[in-house]
């Protein structure tokens, strides 16, 4: 017995039991732990999951379910058509408040039957109407393009796969073989391992992905080992954000922080960026080098087939790293700030443990053993500094070079893993627009603009056409249907309000999708104009 090989004791009054069968007779079984009998459950609750005898998952969608609808409630008090949370805030708590408990154990109950699985599905669109203002006949696609939210299915499988993947870096792992070595079942019923082969096959770029670094299950570094102590900025003081200056104010500002904190003629600078194709093939690092004497050094490498952004970023520090610790022994005294573009590989390097900072250790060992000073600094892209733009250059050129297949790790896979499921999340919904100007109005805005787009609105041709609301489809003026293009456009009876507000012709394209500005207009046209969207 499994518990007397490991000198334990169970306490048979907390113990039960539970039996999984498809068969729809019962079976009447006793079972005793040190002579005392154990009682039945059929519904047993681990690690939060609620089993049931079937394995039809139900039970804990039903939890979900109605967890979801509780925490929905919150979200409905924050804002309504015209007034309160906009639509940033509503996603946030959505995302960060709703979702976790609707898609909890979502790796175990994702092959559940699709009628179980709608039930979750549907809270989820009750949150999209909620966050977008739609009506119930918006189509679901451009509530998940207005709000920038996966659908259920698509989390679903990007986490089956992520899951998948766990199991492929461990090879001492039992579900490491049968997903390896997956057999055709008798039953009718779909699985995990079955599920998540499904989802790889159709995903091209993680079916190509074969060679994986095994997971740690121990420190690879004796903790009596010191660690090299290096200095991580991520930030520039007189920078809160990017979006708040130009780029000729970050080429400034950036420039006299590195004057005042890494003098050219005392500093070697070291300018380092990385980039793959769609942020998951074809990687390149680019490091460029300036010596205090002005001498200049490059380097441009292929980072693999198979290469997220955050990996190509790391290959570049580390290839940096390399060149400084053949140049460094024969420079006294020296002192290296590596510059970087990227904020969250610094913010990770400051963390990292095991298999991903393995690679970095040596080489940080050798440039801090032979340098006075070693800084990594973060600055911002694509503003025109000189040395950032060349590392960018050379990236790119990287990435062009003959690329060869190397072994990734557990992090990199899910990182390219979520990148591939966002590329193609992006081309399902061509209406998506990161920039887009709604997202700066309020709330009234925000909801006026998306019915006028969608067409889904509470205009009569709308209410007459799709609810058979009313015993016409015609304006007031009784020139045309009242559509979202006639009352912007065409209806008289707001001539003057319309001459008032645009003092010149401007399409429906700019009214609807220009600059905020735009569609402050559009939206004060509406609230005036007294009509319900």
């Amino acid at each position: 017995m499994w518990t007397h090989d490991w000198i334990m004791k169970a306490n048979a009054k907390k113990t039960t039991f539970t039996i999984f069968t498809l068969s729809t007779k019962k079976p009447t079984v006793t079972l005793t732990l040190d002579g005392q009998k154990l009682i039945e459950e059929n519904n047993p609750k681990y690690l939060g999951i609620t089993f049931d005898p079937r394995l039809t998952w139900k039970t804990l969608i039903d939890t979900c379910h109605q967890k979801g609808l509780t925490r929905t409630c919150i979200l409905r008090k924050l804002a309504g058509l015209e007034w309160g949370a906009d639509s940033n805030i509503l996603k946030k708590t959505y995302t960060g408040y709703v979702r976790p408990v609707l898609e909890y154990g979502v790796t175990s109950w994702g092959m559940a039957a699709k009628s179980n699985v709608q039930k979750v599905i549907s809270v989820q669109n009750q949150n999209l109407r909620i966050i977008t203002g739609g009506m119930k006949s918006t189509p679901i696609r451009i509530m998940e393009s207005q709000s920038q939210i996966e659908s259920m299915l698509d989390r679903r499988d990007r986490k089956l796969l992520t899951e998948q993947t766990k199991y492929k870096a461990q090879p001492t792992s039992k579900m490491h073989k049968h997903i390896n070595n997956l057999n055709k079942g008798r039953l009718k019923r779909s699985s995990f391992a079955k599920e998540s082969k499904l989802i790889e096959t159709e995903n091209e770029i993680i079916q190509e992905i074969k060679n994986l670094t095994p997971l740690e299950t121990h420190a690879s570094t004796p903790p009596w080992e010191k660690q090299p102590q290096i200095e991580i900025r991520s930030h520039i003081r007189t920078i809160e954000s990017k979006h708040k200056h130009s780029d000729l104010e970050l080429k400034d500002l950036t420039s006299t922080y590195l004057n005042e904190n890494f003098p050219k003629e005392e500093w070697i600078r070291v300018y380092t960026d990385g980039s793959a194709e769609n942020a998951v093939t074809n990687g390149g690092s680019g490091v460029y080098i300036e010596m205090p004497d002005g001498k200049t050094t490059e380097s441009s490498i292929p980072t693999g087939i198979h290469c997220s952004n955050y990996r190509a970023e790391l290959e570049a520090i580390m290839e940096a790293l390399t060149i400084l610790g053949r140049i460094t022994p024969s420079i006294p005294q020296a002192k290296a700030v590596i510059l970087s573009d990227s904020r969250s590989v610094l913010a990770k390097l400051e963390v990292l443990r095991g298999t991903e900072r393995q690679p970095l250790a040596k080489g940080f060992k050798n440039a801090v053993q032979n340098t006075q000073s070693l800084v990594l600094q973060w600055i911002p892209a694509h503003c025109g500094i000189e040395g950032n733009e060349r590392a960018d250059s050379l990236a790119k050129e990287g990435s062009q070079l003959e690329q060869i297949e190397r072994d990734l790790m557990y992090s990199e896979v899910k990182t390219i893993i979520k990148n591939s499921m966002k590329n193609k999340w992006k081309e399902s919904h061509p209406e998506f627009n990161r920039q887009d100007g709604v997202h700066q109005l309020d709330r009234r805005g925000q909801t006026t603009i998306f019915g006028l787009r969608t067409g889904h609105n509470r205009l009569r041709h709308h209410m007459n056409r799709v609810f058979k609301v009313g015993e016409t489809n015609l304006c007031s003026c009784g020139e045309a249907a009242e559509t979202a293009e006639h009352v912007l456009q065409n209806c008289q009876t707001y001539d003057a309000l319309r001459q008032s507000i645009w003092n010149e012709a401007v399409d429906m394209t700019t009214k609807l999708y220009g600059p905020p500005h735009e569609l402050e207009r559009t939206a004060a046209f509406i609230a005036k104009a007294g009509i319900a969207v």
